[in-house]
């Protein structure tokens, strides 16, 4: 456990990008362990090109993470963390892997951080999103100061409450309920996340296929758990869109978090 302060921060608002794609969701019911462990919610993956215009068009610190966990297709809820260190302030995303509330480095998976030095700033992935960087500047992607004004130096100035996680939660169980993530024009978020990642895996083919196989020692765990556990039946995860309208399918890199997966049943 680390200490935490409060911060009722804003961030300030920013240009945005837009992504869109077709989608259809469902679940993980009579789907194999390794079929469940090929999908981009169960290697940590998260379109990152949505997180940055998250970033930008939030105006706090509460809005951006209700905007993570939409984006999100993983189990876990993503909990943030701000910090200041060595004259540099970062913001970092992490899924709660344990899912205890608690955003425990160890036990949870980086998902990407936000660097900010000098006027200049950073978004970069972690883990199945090390393939991915974007840099701004000026007033694209600025970090503001109020978000770290408060905050003592060298130490932590932010963490999600553990007291907001179950509205977070819920939050999100109503969003994945809805047209936004998994069906309507365009698709939804999942459509949208689709095309994100169909985008960085014929760019960057090499590079996001390795980050697929680069867990952390902590996602290894998790997925080996929910594997071994059976846990991973129960998974919410979103599914891709790709290989047809019902049943479940696979396709892409095994093991290297392809996607193009269809899970379970369509809702």
């Amino acid at each position: 456990m680390v200490k935490r302060k409060r911060m009722g921060m804003s961030l300030i608002l920013g240009s945005s990008m837009m992504v869109a794609g077709p989608v259809i969701a469902g679940c993980s019911t009579g789907v194999s362990a390794d079929e469940w462990a090929t999908t981009e919610g169960a290697i940590g993956r998260i379109n990152m090109e949505a997180v940055q215009e998250a970033f930008e068009k939030s105006q706090s610190v509460e809005e951006f993470e209700k905007r993570l966990n939409e984006i999100y297709e993983g189990d876990g809820i993503v909990l943030i963390r701000a910090k200041e260190e060595g004259g540099k302030r970062i913001i970092e995303a992490f899924e709660d892997l344990d899912k205890n509330g608690d955003l425990e480095p160890g036990k949870d998976d980086l998902l990407f951080a936000i660097t900010n030095e000098n006027g200049s700033n950073e978004l970069r992935g972690n883990g199945a999103n090390r393939h991915y960087s974007a840099f701004g500047g000026g007033g694209n992607f600025l970090f503001t100061y109020l978000i770290f004004s408060s905050m003592t130096r060298g130490g932590y100035g932010y963490y999600t409450p553990r007291s907001r996680v179950p509205q977070m939660e819920t939050n999100r169980t109503s969003y994945r309920n809805s047209t936004d993530y998994s069906g309507g024009q365009g698709g939804g978020q999942v459509g949208k996340n689709s095309q994100y990642y169909s985008k960085q895996n014929s760019a960057n083919r090499s590079s996001y296929t390795n980050s697929g196989r680069q867990l952390s020692p902590a996602r290894q765990s998790y997925i080996g758990n929910q594997k071994s556990t059976g846990a991973f039946k129960s998974s919410k995860t979103g599914v891709r869109s790709s290989f047809g309208k019902s049943g479940w399918r696979s396709g892409g890199a095994k093991g290297a978090g392809g996607g193009q997966v269809i899970i379970g049943n369509l809702r």
